[in-house]
């Protein structure tokens, strides 16, 4: 049976691992922050602009359609203004989105260095090891920091005492199919010649005439 790593030891591992996340996604995440920053002051300035354009636009190119016509327009104007506005705001937020996946997902591809790890393993319990081999799979590909941080959800889900638990079980399952299959007409089965000859049973014949003895 496999020793449960204490709840105390799987607290520091979980420390460590996310210290290191934490170090590898670092310049990655000033990356976005400076990026996003951008985004959103251009977008504030976008909109602002095309607020104040919608103020002052003039409609007297419409005054060939009736005084009516130019005042319906004069009144829905700045909702009209507003839209374009709002439609600005899903275009940033859109591109924002779609760029802000892109760079988790190669985030997540990132290759975790050699000398990282060489870093972090000594420092780990062999449970917590188990559970960042296990979530390397087949390791067709280097160990990336997506492996990392599933590792780090795993051991916060007790993939710890699961892994140990598949070991048992194996161990139960492949000790029974060792075993040579049981023929239960040898459970009333006796090898009488393997029975020492003064417990076998004795056979008297009988005699006419007498008792018999």
């Amino acid at each position: 049976m496999m020793n449960q790593t204490s709840p105390a030891s799987v607290r520091q591992d979980c420390r460590l691992i996310g210290q290191t996340l934490l170090k590898l996604a670092l310049p990655r995440l000033i990356l976005r922050a400076i990026v996003i920053a951008v985004a959103v002051i251009i977008w504030y300035l976008a909109a602002s602009w095309i607020l104040d354009f919608g103020k002052r636009i003039n409609y007297e190119f419409l005054h060939s359609l009736g005084q009516p016509t130019m005042d319906m327009v004069q009144k829905v104007n700045p909702y009209i203004w507003w839209v374009v506005a709002g439609i600005w705001t899903l275009i940033v937020f859109f591109i924002l989105r779609a760029w802000l996946s892109a760079s988790l997902a190669s985030g997540r591809a990132t290759p975790v260095s050699t000398g990282v790890l060489a870093d972090l393993a000594p420092q780990l319990s062999e449970e917590s090891l188990g559970v960042l081999r296990w979530t390397w799979g087949t390791r067709e590909e280097p160990f990336t920091v997506g492996d990392l941080q599933r590792s780090l959800s795993e051991i916060r889900h007790n993939r710890i005492g699961k892994i140990a638990m598949v070991a048992e079980q194996a161990n139960i399952l492949e000790g029974t199919a060792a075993k040579p299959p049981r023929d239960s007409r040898d459970d009333g089965r006796r090898d009488t010649r393997a029975e020492p000859r003064g417990e076998r049973e004795r056979y008297i014949e009988p005699r006419i005439g007498g008792p018999a003895r």
